[in-house]
């Protein structure tokens, strides 16, 4: 009888083993799985980054450029050496121009779609380290949408500009306005077929004092957008050092 009991207290043993065992290796399966899928979610999230960087440098050039243009504009309004600013414009081609400064939109597409979708699909979760969570989630909610609606006033002030010249019945300004894509083109690349057009355009331009109020204001409100993206690119590189250390430490 004990005989029988010691073998039947042996297979429960081998049988709770067994099962213990069984989910042990299915535990060991699982986290290992959600570190592959961590890995994919961070390598994306990483180049994601690597382009961002590029695009925020990019941006940061020209807005330096329009900067300057536009501080130089605003001291010396009554004062303007015309020639060298066609001169300038010419060789600067997309960086500063005549049309960046007064009829163009500086918009932002920041190339987050990866941020935007590891939120949306619970992929963040998957992330074990909270302070890249956390600095997701900052980059994502609050430091992109304060650079966003600060740049969107700067086009909202833009706009109401463009309804001014617009209502504007002076017939060299509305003469100007009208331009085909293949002379844009053209001029952003330098050409210089313009040359005496532009002249005409910065002449016309310089002799409207409500174009010197919206520059003004432009080159103040440029400040903010400045701070924010500098901040926005700031927490980009950040999160980089931070992922970047999580893949590696997993290496």
């Amino acid at each position: 009888m004990k005989n029988g009991y010691a073998h039947y207290l042996l297979d429960f043993i081998v049988i709770v083993l067994g099962i213990s065992v069984s989910y042990f290796l299915n535990d060991q399966k699982t986290e290992h799985e959600k570190s592959e899928k961590e890995q994919v979610i961070l390598s994306s999230l990483l180049s994601d980054i690597e382009v961002m960087e590029a695009y925020i440098h990019s941006r940061q050039q020209t807005l330096k450029s329009d900067s300057l243009w536009m501080d130089y504009l605003v001291t010396h309004w009554d004062r303007v050496n015309q020639d060298s600013m066609v001169n300038e414009f010419t060789k600067t081609q997309f960086h500063a121009s005549f049309h960046n400064l007064f009829l163009d939109i500086r918009e932002f597409h920041l190339p987050i779609a990866s941020f935007q979708m590891v939120i949306q699909d619970g992929s963040l979760n998957l992330i074990s380290n909270t302070e890249v969570k956390r600095l997701i989630n900052t980059v994502v909610f609050l430091s992109k949408e304060q650079l966003l609606n600060n740049v969107q006033q700067e086009m909202d002030l833009q706009l109401a500009f463009q309804d001014r010249l617009m209502q504007d019945g002076d017939p060299e300004l509305i003469s100007m306005l009208p331009v085909t894509h293949e002379e844009l083109e053209d001029r952003f690349a330098g050409s210089l077929d313009y040359t005496d057009q532009s002249r005409d355009e910065i002449r016309v331009i310089l002799s409207k004092p409500y174009a010197k109020n919206y520059l003004s204001l432009k080159f103040r409100h440029r400040y903010f957008v400045n701070i924010f993206l500098r901040r926005f690119a700031a927490e980009v590189r950040d999160l980089k050092g931070l992922i970047r250390a999580e893949i590696d430490g997993r290496g």
